[in-house]
């Protein structure tokens, strides 16, 4: 029997957790491709995080592929590849 090993992100911890519901309201379509994300403050909010919890998170999305940030513009969410 073979076993196939998956490399999930934890879920443990608000860092984690915010990784896992970000990233699934992106991949769900709740943000669109192309869609600035919002402001710090609100999803600080949203997630009762820190920012330095807020902003990790954000980089490991954006390592993912599914973020993009760009300065003075702010983080938006990857268009998919063509094909995909």
């Amino acid at each position: 029997m073979v076993e196939i090993w998956c490399r999930r992100y934890p879920q443990v911890g608000i860092h984690g957790r915010v990784v896992h519901e970000l990233g699934k309201d992106i991949v769900r379509g709740f943000f669109r491709p192309l869609e600035k994300l919002p402001d710090e403050a609100t999803l600080t909010d949203r997630f009762k995080s820190s920012r330095t919890a807020l902003r990790e998170a954000l980089r490991v999305l954006a390592a993912k592929g599914l973020l993009e940030a760009r300065q003075r513009a702010g983080t938006i969410v990857r268009a998919k590849p063509i094909g995909i």
